[in-house]
């Protein structure tokens, strides 16, 4: 039986509350972990209808409006098959408000293209119970509607003091109303209509934060000018989706054999859109700072960017990528919609045990050369919480042991989440408490650190259109190709009508290359659950975010060596040029070519600090590192007794190369190239993309002097 416990709260009888109170704990415990059921049988709940949800809506007098609005949606049928499904459906008085609002008489008057998007916009894939719900509190679901959009739950009281969801601030699901099984599913009815803005995020921040009057947000004014005379606003204002891309161009499925797991299946993507994430800094907070105006403004931004006054033109320029205005507000926008505040870093901070470290994302910006740090406030060490507040979200924060807030440290810009309407059709937005500036502390105390990258945030296709961590991390399922429930696999094809990939700066050069991401699950060995991987005879090479400063950098891959997988042998090339032997990615570190001896257990070594430095010398010396000790592998998330990366021979870090960049080469776009070389069974090889580490010489240089870089 699954471990969700779908409870109908129609029926609050005694019996129901002993029924609940019988379980074993461990059971009410996972069916508050997990965020979605995963096999739809009458068991799974406390009460039943036995109707599945075309019925359920058909039979209701009180959705009887909603029923007729799916109905001329064409989308009946659908929700007369099996299937997993969360209808939020709107009330009949719910539907009557929404249609005097928008001065229609009756449901006549709407078009099937309006009925489509009001009944998609209160379906979910997923069956999502109150419990459920409540995991999600002032989040987004894991899982967005049938329009591709986020739905934002929140929690509130009712007159008897009952705990009443609320969908995107506005629709309440009544307590007595909640929870009504069907065979495909769960209704879950909502007194007001949901409606998902249909605004550019450039419009959305305009609507509500940049009015003269009736804004319902921060009022930023002075933000929203600067978008505008620096061309910003008009680009994200046009670019929304790449009608160029079809997925019915597509085969429906690629089929390949990886590591362990064996066979698996990876989809297409369903669309190409564009995304963007603006952070928005309030006027309030510039007016602390002394900027009153959009001038003012600009010379904050050349005291930033152009401290030696060499930049030839004006404010009159502001759209010249040279500006300083310019520099200054495109650092304050990822090209990628991130979807909501609890996905700006990854998801449910799958992996990071947050008794060593902080869930932590890197970004490049719209700001060419530049890169972003966000990081959520997860460690428990009451040091690194200095001037944050737990469980928030920070852009481009260094708190630690060894840096602290005003002597070598910086607090980082809070992002807060907005309680209005904030996901528009092309992007989010966020308000932070400073502006945003790659500056020399963001590059000097920030970027001059270990900076390892997961490999899907290299590409913001993956963000924007619902794919890096999509699905239940805790299901295994390999071959699925229609439960968003489960979630997918997905392959990258190269666009028939432009020649170009579906990720923009990655280039397959052989036909028979096969570029794909590979869902979350708990029992893998990579980070967060997740991985990039190349199959067949692959040969694939992809842009690489910037390096924030000149100097030396070491290129390390992580990845997990396996010997009973395909992994085989690759050359890597970076900017074009060989970086040295193929690696072989069979080999672990306990094997004799790596480690050249017994390899020792690292929990123990790790409180010999003297042992500890001996083993992580005599893997520097073959260009390896353990796996990091503050991400874990186990079949839960969570840190308590589970295995971390470092204690074991199945994840390891390996240098690609040392590179030297110049002042120059900031302002390039680098290059990474894998390819297969493998000697035997070239086909039926794959390489494993774990995640990218940057280190500068300041880090990885530190152990000539008997000490050495951290194992985090």
């Amino acid at each position: 039986m699954n471990n969700n416990i779908y409870i109908n709260k129609v029926k609050k009888s005694a019996a129901k509350f002993l029924a609940i109170m019988a379980l074993p704990l461990a059971s009410v415990a996972g069916s508050m972990m997990t965020s979605c059921s995963d096999k739809m049988d009458s068991e799974n709940y406390y009460t039943f209808t036995g109707k599945m949800m075309s019925e359920y809506l058909k039979t209701n007098e009180n959705l009887s409006q909603f029923a007729t609005i799916v109905e001329k949606a064409g989308l009946m049928d659908q929700l007369s098959a099996y299937g997993h499904y969360t209808c939020f459906a709107p009330t009949n008085a719910a539907l009557t408000e929404y249609l005097a609002n928008e001065k229609r008489k009756t449901l006549d008057e709407l078009t099937k293209e309006d009925c489509d998007t009001i009944a998609r916009t209160h379906l979910v894939g997923v069956a999502y119970s109150s419990l459920d719900l409540a995991a999600y509190n002032n989040l987004t679901l894991g899982t967005q509607n049938m329009m591709m959009r986020n739905l934002k739950i929140s929690q509130q009281k009712n007159a008897d003091g009952k705990t009443e969801f609320v969908v995107n601030n506005k629709s309440v699901i009544p307590f007595e109303l909640q929870d009504d099984s069907v065979e495909n599913g769960i209704v879950q009815p909502v007194n007001k209509v949901i409606v998902n803005s249909t605004s550019s995020v450039v419009n959305l921040i305009k609507q509500n934060c940049a009015q003269n009057t009736g804004n319902v947000g921060k009022q930023s004014r002075i933000f929203f000018e600067a978008l505008s005379v620096t061309g910003l606003e008009l680009y994200m204002d046009t670019l929304v989706e790449d009608h160029s891309y079809n997925v019915r161009d597509y085969k429906e499925y690629e089929s390949y054999n990886t590591g362990a797991e064996g066979h698996e299946l990876a989809i297409a993507p369903k669309t190409r859109k564009y995304g963007f994430t603006v952070f928005v800094c309030p006027d309030d907070v510039l007016n602390a700072k002394g900027i009153n105006s959009v001038e003012d403004l600009y010379k904050e931004a050349c005291r930033i960017y152009d401290p030696f006054n060499t930049y030839a033109g004006t404010i009159d320029n502001a759209s010249d990528k040279d500006n300083p205005l310019y520099k200054l507000m495109a650092y304050h926008i990822l090209n990628r919609n991130v979807q909501s505040y609890n996905y700006l870093t990854v998801r449910e901070d799958l992996g990071v045990d947050y008794n060593y470290a902080n869930t932590t994302d890197w970004y490049a910006t719209m700001l060419p050369g530049s890169i972003m740090k966000v990081e959520h406030l997860i460690n428990k060490n009451a040091a690194w919480l200095e001037g944050g507040v737990y469980g928030d979200r920070y852009i481009n924060r260094r708190i630690d042991d060894k840096h602290k807030n005003g002597v070598n440290g910086t607090k980082g810009a809070h992002v807060i989440n907005p309680d209005e309407d904030y996901d528009a059709t092309n992007g989010i937005y966020f308000y932070v408490d400073d502006l945003l500036k790659f500056d020399d502390v963001t590059k000097d105390i920030v970027c001059n650190t270990r900076i390892r990258m997961d490999m899907s945030t290299f590409f913001p296709e993956l963000a924007t259109n619902n794919i890096r961590l999509n699905g239940k991390w805790d299901d295994y399922s390999r071959t699925n190709l229609t439960d968003e429930n489960i979630g997918f696999n997905y392959y990258f094809p190269n666009n028939p009508k432009t020649g170009k990939n579906y990720l923009d700066g990655v280039i397959l050069h052989t036909d028979n290359s096969l570029f794909v991401y590979r869902r979350p699950r708990l029992n893998f060995y990579s980070m967060h659950g997740d991985e990039m991987n190349a199959f067949k005879e692959f040969d694939i090479e992809f842009n690489l975010p910037p390096f924030p400063f000149e100097g030396q950098w070491q290129l390390r891959l992580g990845f997990a060596p396996m010997d009973d997988a395909p992994r085989g042998a690759i050359q890597c090339y970076f900017d074009g040029e060989p970086t040295g032997i193929p690696l072989n990615m069979d080999l672990q570190i306990s094997s004799a070519e790596v480690y050249g001896g017994s390899l020792p257990s690292y929990s123990n070594i790790r409180e010999n600090e003297e042992e500890r430095i001996k083993d992580f010398k005599i893997l520097k010396q073959k260009g390896y590192y353990r796996g990091p000790y503050s991400i874990f592998h186990a079949n839960k998330n969570d840190p308590s007794g589970a295995e971390k990366f470092a204690q074991q021979q199945h994840t390891v870090r390996k240098v690609l190369c040392t590179v030297n960049i110049s002042k120059s080469d900031l302002s390039k776009v680098h290059t990474l190239r894998i390819k297969n070389v493998s000697k035997t069974n070239a086909s039926s090889k794959e390489a494993m993309l774990d995640y990218i580490e940057f280190v500068p010489r300041s880090v990885y240089g530190i152990s000539d002097d008997g000490d050495t870089e951290d194992d985090l």
